[in-house]
C-alpha cells in the first residue's frame, strides 16, 4: 500500500540497509527469538533528545517513514527517527508469516522490544511512538494494555488512524469476517476479493491498486484472523482513548477513505481532560499522509508538537 521511497537522507543514516533486532518468543522454552529489520534517521554525531519510533500500516514496511525522517533530520538535529518492520507484514523475514499473525500481543511485544533497544541507545532521550494507520491500532492498543500509570512511551502520534467502521459497511459483514477468522484462521483471502474490485485513492495521485503492483513488500493475500484481529482491534480504539496517559497528537485527512473528520473528533473527545492532546484535520489530505501532497504542513505541525514535548 505504499510508493517504495529509499533515499539517504544529507544528515542521515538511513536504512536503505536495515538492520536488525530480536524479539524473545514468549511461548517458546528454547530461548527462541524472531528478528526484524529496522531504519534509522538521525543527524550524524548529534545525541538526540527526542526519537521518534515508527509502527508502519497495513502492507506497508519501514521505508514509508524516510519522508518524516529526512524532514525531521534536516529541521531538528536532535530528533531522531527509528522505524522498524512489523510482524506479519511484507517484510518480515519468515515469508510464511507474512500476511499472518497469531495474536495482536505479539505486536505488542515487538514494539516494546524496539522500544528497549531504542532507549538502551539514548536513555536521556523522550520516546514518542507513531503509528500510521494499522500501526496507530497497534501504538494505541500497546498503551492502553500496559499497567496504569506505566506508559511504555512519552507521547503518541497516530497517523490517519482508524477509530471505528464506516457507517456504510453493514455489521453482518464485520461479523461474517470474525466468525470465519474463528472457524478456518488460516484461510487467506485477498483485499481486492474482500473490497468488490473498488480501489481506494491513498494520496493525490495514488491508489492501492497501483501501489501494490510497485511495492515489492506488498502481501496479496492475509489470513482470516489477521483481519478479524485488525477488525477487533478498531473495534477497541475509542475505549482505548479513554485510557491513554501521554500526549497525544492526531493526524486525519479530511480526504481519508476509512474515516471522516467527526469520527476522529469523537475519539479524540474520549481522551481524558488532564491529558494533553492535539489534533490536525488537513481537508485536502488522503489516508497516507507521509506521502500526501501536505506533507510538509503536516511535517512543520509534526515539528511544532515535538517542540512542546521537549
Amino acid at each position: 500500500m505504499r510508493l517504495v521511497l529509499c533515499i539517504l537522507a544529507v544528515f542521515a543514516i538511513s536504512g536503505c540497509a536495515p538492520n536488525s533486532f530480536l524479539v524473545s518468543n514468549p511461548k517458546a522454552n528454547s530461548g527462541e527469538s524472531d528478528t526484524f529489520g529496522y531504519r534509522t534517521w538521525k543527524r550524524k554525531g548529534v545525541e538526540p533528545d527526542v526519537v521518534i519510533i515508527g509502527i508502519h500500516g497495513f502492507c506497508g514496511a519501514s521505508v514509508d517513514y524516510t519522508n518524516l525522517g529526512e524532514h525531521l533530520v534536516k529541521k531538528q538535529k536532535h530528533t531522531a527517527v527509528y522505524a522498524y518492520e512489523v510482524r506479519g507484514q511484507g517484510s518480515d523475514p519468515i515469508h510464511e508469516r507474512r500476511g499472518d499473525i497469531g495474536d495482536p500481543q505479539q505486536w505488542y511485544a515487538d514494539l516494546e522490544a524496539f522500544t528497549q533497544l531504542v532507549e538502551e541507545r539514548h536513555p536521556d532521550a523522550k520516546i514518542i511512538w507513531y503509528g500510521e494507520s494499522m500501526g496507530a491500532l497497534i501504538a494505541t492498543h500497546a498503551i492502553c494494555s500496559a499497567p496504569s500509570g506505566k506508559s511504555p512511551c512519552d507521547g503518541l502520534v497516530l497517523s490517519s488512524p482508524i477509530v471505528r467502521f464506516k457507517d456504510d459497511i453493514e455489521p453482518w459483514k464485520i461479523a461474517l469476517v470474525r466468525a470465519a477468522a474463528t472457524t478456518l484462521p488460516l484461510a487467506r483471502v485477498s483485499l481486492d476479493a474482500l473490497a468488490g474490485q473498488q480501489d481506494v485513492q491513498m494520496t493525490q495521485e495514488s491508489y492501492h491498486a497501483h501501489q501494490s503492483k510497485t511495492n515489492d513488500y506488498n502481501v496479496e493475500q492475509h489470513t482470516l484472523r489477521l483481519l478479524g484481529t485488525l477488525a477487533n482491534l478498531i473495534d477497541g480504539m475509542n475505549g482505548c482513548a479513554e485510557k491513554l496517559e501521554v500526549p497525544t497528537l492526531v493526524l486525519h485527512g479530511g480526504k481519508d477513505y476509512f474515516n471522516n473528520d467527526s469520527d476522529v473528533r469523537g475519539f479524540v473527545a474520549r481522551i481524558p481532560t488532564g491529558i494533553p492532546s492535539t489534533y490536525r484535520d488537513y481537508p485536502e489530505a488522503f489516508h497516507l499522509l507521509m506521502y500526501d501532497e501536505k506533507r510538509e504542513k503536516i511535517f512543520r505541525d509534526v515539528e511544532k508538537w515535538l517542540n512542546r514535548q521537549r
